[in-house]
């Protein structure tokens, strides 16, 4: 018997509170699964850093911000909700 048809047949026998249950499982798992291959096709796509590289935007950041060239987070938020309109 495949898994499928074990699991049928395991699902047959439940009382529908717990079909219901499963039903919402299997929509977290599915969801779950999307996001990983989001992840995935992103993680793909972007350009491994060096660690000097890594480095050198936190040097750059830490100068930037002792600059005072830096924004708040409600200005960031504000600004990408204009943007983006969310």
């Amino acid at each position: 018997m495949s898994t499928l048809e074990n699991t049928i047949s395991m699902m047959k026998t439940l009382p529908e509170a717990d079909l219901v249950k499963i039903q919402d499982f299997a929509k977290k798992l599915s969801k779950r699964h999307e996001l990983e291959l989001a992840d995935e096709a992103v993680g793909h796509s972007l350009k491994s850093m060096s660690a000097e590289d890594f480095m050198r935007d936190i040097e750059a950041a830490e100068k930037q911000y002792a600059a005072g060239e830096y924004s708040s987070a409600e200005e960031v938020f504000n600004g990408l909700e204009q943007r983006y309109g969310f």
